[in-house]
């Protein structure tokens, strides 16, 4: 089977010849120090794609991705051509107002400019990204062209990295975009309506060229800690779950032929049936370190009706020795790879605590792990 074969039949439900594996989706890149170790290890020069400047995974790089091994390749919206990202410092503002502060080669959210907004009026006053700013959609018709007419690969398509309810208590505040959700339903409802209107718009720039391509589209959107949901089903059901049906059913329109991916991390257990009817086909990261997310009860309760991508743990397996690695590999195909539905990749971004040969011979091992019927 090619790459492109292999992935639309699981994406099908079928069973492949073997497991497929995803580096460079949302969650399965590389940090930026990592990105450039590994470059150094290969002698790779030049070749950056930054699609998400103000990111501690902000590069990809087609070279490194040969290199790396796998089955995909992706293209993404790119940031306006006004975004300057962190270039060299260790603060930057995002598109969204918001600032990032670089630490320990994370970025982490250094600020919330909607902190002190009190009514609706508020929200309509700040100042919102453009979705069809300049520049968002370079390069997008010639490299989905290019990787779909002379390349083999599986392609999956990104817009934004961080989704409507994230980036509304990024604004906001965590604590206090919670408590809107339960005390000031207008409000918080108007707050995520303004930031799901702009993400549409940014997905109907991306897929007006690469809709008819691509295998995959991505979302984003973290609704678990380690130990469960951020909120309970109700209120997901009641403030979240409409309007994500809302954005898949956008993006369907204009991606017939492709299933949604969403990436959550955490606890999301609880969330899963509701998550399945708002239009996911593929669910991301399975962070099985976290409470009630076995992976052998997700494959039994849900494999029928979701692919799943990811599992791969990046807080104990890919930080130890490769025998570690091979173990965490081999129970993941036996529990969520069972009946083919699995796609293989880390449950974050390779990091620069991993060991070098866990991150350059992940694909090959998931390839010799992954092979159905050996």
């Amino acid at each position: 089977m090619t790459s492109r074969e292999r992935v639309q039949c699981i994406l099908d439900h079928k069973m492949p010849d073997r497991v497929a594996v995803d580096i460079g989706s949302t969650a399965s890149g590389l940090t930026n120090p990592t990105m450039e170790r590994v470059k150094r290890y290969f002698g790779i020069e030049g070749g950056d794609i930054v699609f998400r400047p103000d990111e501690s995974a902000a590069v990809y790089n087609d070279q490194v991705l040969e290199r790396l091994g796998g089955d995909f390749r992706h293209v993404f919206l790119m940031p306006p051509e006004d975004v300057a990202g962190f270039g060299g410092g260790d603060t930057a503002v995002n598109e969204w107002g918001i600032q990032k502060t670089m630490m320990s080669g994370l970025a982490q959210n250094s600020s919330n400019p909607l902190a002190d907004a009190d009514s609706i009026a508020d929200i309509k006053a700040y100042h919102w990204p453009d979705p069809c700013a300049p520049g968002r959609d370079r390069g997008i018709r010639e490299r989905i062209e290019d990787l779909y007419h002379n390349t083999d690969y599986a392609l999956a398509a990104r817009a934004v990295s961080h989704g409507f309810f994230e980036l509304a208590w990024e604004l906001r505040g965590m604590e206090d975009f919670l408590v809107d959700m339960m005390t000031e339903k207008e409000f918080a409802g108007y707050l995520l309506d303004q930031i799901l209107e702009i993400q549409m718009g940014m997905y109907e720039v991306l897929l007006k060229d690469a809709g008819q391509y691509v295998q995959m589209v991505e979302t984003a959107d973290d609704y678990g800690t380690q130990n469960g949901p951020f909120m309970s089903p109700e209120l997901f059901r009641e403030m979240i779950l409409p309007r994500r049906r809302r954005l898949n059913d956008f993006i369907r329109s204009k991606a017939p032929h492709a299933k949604i991916f969403h990436h959550t991390c955490g606890s999301v257990y609880r969330l899963i049936p509701d998550l399945i009817e708002t239009g996911i086909d593929v669910l991301n990261p399975i962070q099985h370190s976290a409470a009630e997310m076995d992976t052998y009860r997700l494959q039994e309760e849900f494999g029928d009706r979701l692919i799943f991508h990811g599992a791969i743990d990046e807080q104990t397996a890919l930080i130890h020795g490769q025998d570690v690695l091979r173990r965490e590999m081999e129970e993941r195909i036996r529990s969520l790879g069972r009946a083919g539905g699995y796609i293989m990749a880390p449950t974050s971004n390779f990091q620069d605590d991993m060991p070098l040969e866990n991150i350059v011979g992940f694909a090959a091992m998931a390839r010799e792990v992954g092979t159905y019927g050996r």
